[in-house]
């Protein structure tokens, strides 16, 4: 049995079956059904399944895609069973993806899950969004530029113990976003007005004349993550715009600090890594107050289980830019949110400046 969603002007969109209209009922009342019928056509590849990866799988085969295929071929540490809430201690041993596999395919039986082995052994360009979790800079790095160069959607994300990132590079895709401010909208002749009122035409702003689509430029995560601060106004801007939490992420994502962390063998070498390049981070962008304020007790909340308020709320924005993404929704997020549990913040940082 079908749906029928004939369009007051006689278009007729795509049919959803009776079935998924009333498993996605609410939704579609919230976005509408031409884009949850996008949303049934997509298909979406997520790579990385420990507690943050669990959190955006939960999310996005909740909303109704068509298919998803998941990778990690990682083996399930007691760590992993702390956030992942798709494993538990049995599965310690199996690889993160094929022990949460059953679990993501039981919230929604009727989105496809499927399994990868590895991230090499996929063409990223086939699907309609990547999402990497937890993944290695450089290979976040080579599968951003192999999506930009197929105006395939990417977003990458981590959780480092108690602070966590996501980035979203959607360029070259259309959505509908506000129009600038100084382009009016629309004008009549202000017919009667008194001549001490001023000139005789009146802006209008309805609300959905304020909004088009268009083709939305992103900068690639390289741009991004590898800023150069060149002059003293980069140096300025970044001193007042990019929080605490955003250093933090920088010092966790950077090769260096993933390598020290694997050979440190103790809790207080691991912290006293994190907080070394933490530090570095804050006096690269002229913060050498900040960067003296850092401290091994703070480092020590980045190197511990992901924390899950902060994978719920990673994920959470993930989620909502995924749907954006693959549905052309409104004003999408540029480029990258940072959450803190340290200091309870959320910010949202654009780069380059």
């Amino acid at each position: 049995e079908e749906m029928d969603t004939t369009s007051a002007s006689g278009d007729t969109a795509e049919h959803i079956t009776s079935g998924e209209a009333e498993v996605y009922d609410r939704q579609i009342r919230l976005w509408g059904i031409e884009a949850q019928n996008k949303l049934r056509k997509s298909r979406v590849l997520v790579v990385g399944m420990q507690g943050l990866g669990a959190e955006v799988a939960k999310n996005l085969v909740l909303c109704g895609l068509n298919a998803m295929t998941i990778i990690d071929p990682e083996p399930i540490t007691l760590d992993d069973t702390r956030s992942n809430f798709f494993v538990s201690q049995e599965s310690i041993g199996q690889s993160r993806a094929s022990a949460s596999r059953a679990g993501v395919q039981a919230l929604n039986p009727l989105v496809k899950i499927e399994m990868g082995e590895k991230l090499d052994d996929v063409d990223v360009t086939s699907f309609s969004l990547v999402i990497l979790n937890d993944q290695p800079f450089a290979v976040v790095m080579a599968t951003d530029e192999k999506c930009r160069a197929a105006r395939v959607p990417f977003i990458s994300s981590s959780v480092f113990g108690w602070i966590g990132y996501a980035f979203f590079d959607f360029d070259g895709n259309t959505f509908i976003m506000k129009k600038p401010e100084d382009i009016p909208i629309a004008t009549i002749e202000g017919e009667g007005v008194p001549e001490e009122a001023g000139p005789a035409m009146t802006t209008i702003m309805d609300e959905e004349d304020k909004y088009e689509e268009r083709p939305v430029a992103y900068a690639s995560f390289a741009e991004t993550f590898n800023v150069e601060l060149r002059t003293k106004k980069d140096v300025r801007k970044a001193k007042h715009l990019l929080p605490r939490s955003w250093h933090a992420v920088k010092a966790m994502l950077r090769p260096s600090t993933q390598a020290s962390l694997k050979v440190a063998t103790t809790e207080k070498m691991k912290s006293e890594v994190v907080w070394q390049q933490w530090a570095a981070e804050h006096k690269e962008t002229g913060q050498d107050k900040e960067a003296t304020e850092v401290t091994t007790e703070w480092a020590q909340f980045l190197i511990g289980p992901q924390l899950s308020a902060v994978t719920a709320i990673i994920g959470g924005f993930v989620a909502q830019e995924a749907i954006k993404a693959l549905t052309g929704g409104k004003n999408t997020l540029h480029n990258t949110v940072v959450h803190s549990a340290l200091d309870t913040t959320t910010h949202v940082v654009k780069l380059p400046f």
